[in-house]
């Protein structure tokens, strides 16, 4: 059998056949929710909004914090959430409790619920795009309502503007005492640092010492290596001087003739005479009367033999006189001059050289330590340097520090203690927020109308079902 299709205007003689029962639903419902509404509790709300104030930002911010900044909208987001969630503590609920009764509201403390439903209650909400937080807390007529509420809320703002200027203080003086104390450990440091380089200094110098010294060690040896090669030449010089007067030496001979002087010979003279005297007696014997053949045979023999030996012997005598060579003499000075000049040369040489090779190892061990000192100096110096550019961010911060920890002990012309400022205190306000008795016999009625609208549903169902 097919099924029969449904229109609207069936619905509607639907709603006009059970309209009695549709409205009863509506009114029962609606009755019951007046009812229980009227016996419900009223619930009276406080609530205090607070103004979380930043610090001033530092000069020298990281990029870090500079990022999270930017993104926050210069708010730290973190910290708000932290602040929002601390006011439902148990230990903030107690102290302002505690705090109330110190404060003489002990009538009010007693009617207020245990701290364990208080912590349900307490609401701490942070505005959106803002630096506000808004505290909030119901409570019932039983429980203190409106009064008791506001106190609450006013003892938690209160508390926790006590608790950061607590939490500020100690937290900048303990900064403080780090700051001091690091500050005074790179001092240390850096006293030790410069200490050690300036013994560094004592024992290898420093560039305003190598320079002059390195500059003085090459202009000796460039003036020690001319002063060789002019010794040298020298020597070379002189040898040769030596080996050319030597050759002279060897040509020229030692002894040349001075004189000659010619004379008669005594001998030659001392015949010549006897053949005169011979002569003469042969004369004087010839014209004597007596002598005979033989005695002049004899005399004449003697003349012959003197003539003879007369003609054998030179007449004259020469006498050559010698002596040693003025030029050989010359070139012997000359050579003796020399040779000490030629020792003092080599002596020269040789201390040159010695001197030369001491300069040689100077500068290299000069030359060796040079690079290997200054980059160990340089290294000392930029340490040194690190440290003071740290020492002096340390002192920016310590100033920093002195001068929040000063501004927070300052009076300001607001509520502003801790970094959070009260902009509106809670006070008790009359107008209960539960039960909204409006909105409930709508919810009612509207809850009615479906109950009514369903069991006449239901109904003409289960009519329909029995006649078939």
């Amino acid at each position: 059998m097919p099924q029969q299709e449904e229109h609207l205007r069936d619905y509607l003689q639907l709603t006009r056949k059970h309209g009695f029962r549709i409205c009863l639903s509506v009114l029962l419902v609606l009755g019951i929710a007046l009812i229980v509404s009227l016996r419900l509790p009223k619930t009276y709300a406080a609530s205090t909004l607070i103004l979380f104030v930043q610090p001033s930002p530092t000069p020298s911010l990281s990029s870090t914090n500079l990022f999270q900044n930017v993104l926050s909208g210069g708010v730290d987001r973190r910290e708000m959430e932290t602040i929002s969630k601390r006011f439902s503590t148990a230990s903030m609920l107690n102290t302002a409790i505690e705090n109330l009764e110190d404060s003489g509201y002990t009538d009010a403390v007693s009617l207020l619920p245990p701290v364990g439903k208080l912590k349900q209650l307490v609401k701490a909400q942070v505005h959106p795009d803002s630096d506000y937080i808004n505290i909030s807390i119901p409570l019932t007529e039983e429980e203190g309502g409106e009064r008791n509420a506001a106190l609450l809320v006013n003892q938690l703002a209160k508390d926790m503007q006590i608790l950061r200027r607590g939490d500020e203080e100690t937290k900048l003086s303990k900064r403080m005492e780090f700051l001091e104390g690091e500050q005074q450990e790179i001092e240390a440091k850096i006293e030790k640092a410069l200490e050690e380089l300036l013994k560094f200094v004592r024992e290898n110098g420093s560039p305003e010492t190598w320079v002059p010294l390195l500059t003085n060690l090459l202009e000796h040896t460039t003036s020690v290596r001319e002063r060789l090669e002019a010794n040298r030449q020298r020597l070379h010089v002189t040898r040769a001087n030596i080996t050319y007067l030597q050759y002279q030496l060897n040509r020229l001979p030692e002894q040349t003739q001075l004189s000659e002087t010619t004379a008669p010979n005594p001998v030659w003279l001392f015949q010549q005479e006897k053949l005169f005297n011979l002569e003469s007696q042969r004369v004087a014997d010839t014209k004597q009367v007596g002598k005979n053949a033989s005695e002049l045979e004899g005399l004449n023999a003697q003349i012959a033999e003197i003539e003879k030996k007369n003609r054998d012997t030179p007449p004259t005598n020469t006498t050559t006189t010698s002596g040693t060579s003025s030029h050989y003499t010359y070139l012997q000075n000359q050579l003796t001059t020399f040779v000490p000049i030629l020792e003092s040369y080599e002596k020269a040489e040789e201390r040159l050289k010695q001197e030369h090779e001491a300069l040689k190892v100077e500068l290299a061990k000069v030359l060796e330590q040079i690079p290997e000192n200054h980059t160990i100096l340089t290294q000392r110096q930029v340490k040194i340097q690190e440290m003071n550019v740290l020492i002096e961010e340390i002192v920016k911060r310590s100033l920093e520090v002195k001068m929040l920890y000063a501004e927070s002990k300052m009076p300001t012309q607001r509520n502003q203690i801790g970094g959070i400022e009260i902009v509106d205190r809670a006070s008790p306000r009359k107008i209960p927020v539960s039960p909204q008795i409006k909105l409930i016999l709508v919810i009612a009625g509207i809850s009615g109308l479906i109950l009514g609208v369903t069991t006449a549903l239901f109904t003409e169902y289960f009519n329909k079902t029995a006649e078939n």
